[in-house]
């Protein structure tokens, strides 16, 4: 895979090598596509600017696999985006509704042999998120219920205030 930075222009001043966007605040924020994807596929700066706003670095934000399709009428974007510039990044899988504030980010983390009890409700709700990804076509079919049943089958073998 070859890193390709993409040069946009806004506000009629292009900036090397980074695709600068002005939030509400005045803020910018960079991000770099790793695999070209995002050459052509439409809405695809708009959806690299929702997804990166809801990091907690948005100008570290790499992107990847990007591709676009129509659901229902309305255009989705999905990709992969990581929250840093590290060789070995964790990549989260997204996708957003062109028009729309909110993007869907799943964050594909592995599930580890032990959830403690004040997290469970973060990776159900972050479980929800890949059935949203499934349903805009962002994530293959049957990849929500196979996810659910493995957090479902573990959440089912913890321990809770050391009853079990």
């Amino acid at each position: 895979m070859y890193k390709a930075m993409i040069v946009a222009t806004v506000f009629g001043a292009a900036l090397s090598g980074a695709m600068v966007f002005g939030g509400s605040m005045g803020t910018c924020a960079a991000q770099t596509v790793l695999d070209g994807s995002a050459a052509h596929v439409p809405g695809a700066d708009e959806a690299m600017k929702k997804v990166a706003a809801t990091l907690a670095h948005p100008q570290d934000a790499r992107f990847r696999h990007l591709a676009a399709h129509s659901v229902d009428g309305a255009g989705v974007v999905c990709g992969e985006v990581a929250e840093s510039a590290a060789h070995n990044a964790h990549f989260a899988q997204f996708g957003y509704v062109t028009g729309h504030d909110d993007p869907i980010v799943f964050a594909n983390r592995p599930l580890p042999a032990v959830i403690p009890f004040g997290e469970v409700n973060g990776w159900i709700n972050d479980s929800v998120h890949l059935e949203d990804l499934e349903e805009m076509g962002c994530a293959p079919k049957g990849s929500y219920h196979a996810y659910s049943e493995k957090l479902n089958a573990m959440m089912n073998r913890r321990k809770q205030y050391g009853v079990n």
